[in-house]
């Protein structure tokens, strides 16, 4: 018999298994970046297809459990949808990229624009974690 605990234990550890695989994503650079500081030159495209994988389908992968499990979208405050804006620039930061590389045919080298989507997208992550640590302060002292 499925009762409402378990089906809310199945979306929690989907919601994990998210959390898991967006870290993973992100940690797909590791090799990476340490064969770069070796003085290697792996393919990008090598590594991207499970970065996007990892972060793509675990943030996917929590909406649904979030969604699952019953939680009401919360409101966003200003840092939310700043940090959040950050990351979509950050991550748009590939579109010239990619168009100069496959619909221009001309070379471009990936550090030239790396440094811009790291800003963004870290930049982001840490205004969602004061937006995080604000809130948790606001809810302690009520």
């Amino acid at each position: 018999m499925v009762t409402d605990e378990k089906i809310y234990n199945a979306a929690l550890m989907r919601y994990r298994l998210g959390n898991l695989l967006i870290w993973l994503g992100v940690l797909t650079w590791l090799p990476f970046i340490v064969l770069r500081i070796a003085g290697e030159k792996p393919s990008l495209f090598l590594y991207l297809p499970f970065h996007l994988l990892g972060v793509i389908g675990g943030s996917r992968l929590r909406a649904f459990a979030r969604k699952e499990m019953g939680s009401p979208p919360s409101k966003k405050n200003l840092f939310q949808v700043l940090g959040h804006g950050m990351i979509l620039v950050g991550i748009l930061v590939w579109a010239p990229y990619f168009y100069l590389k496959f619909a221009a045919h001309q070379p471009v080298d990936v550090m030239n624009f790396l440094p811009y989507h790291l800003t963004g997208v870290l930049g982001g992550i840490a205004i969602l974690g004061v937006s995080y640590l604000t809130s948790r302060n606001t809810d302690k002292k009520v």
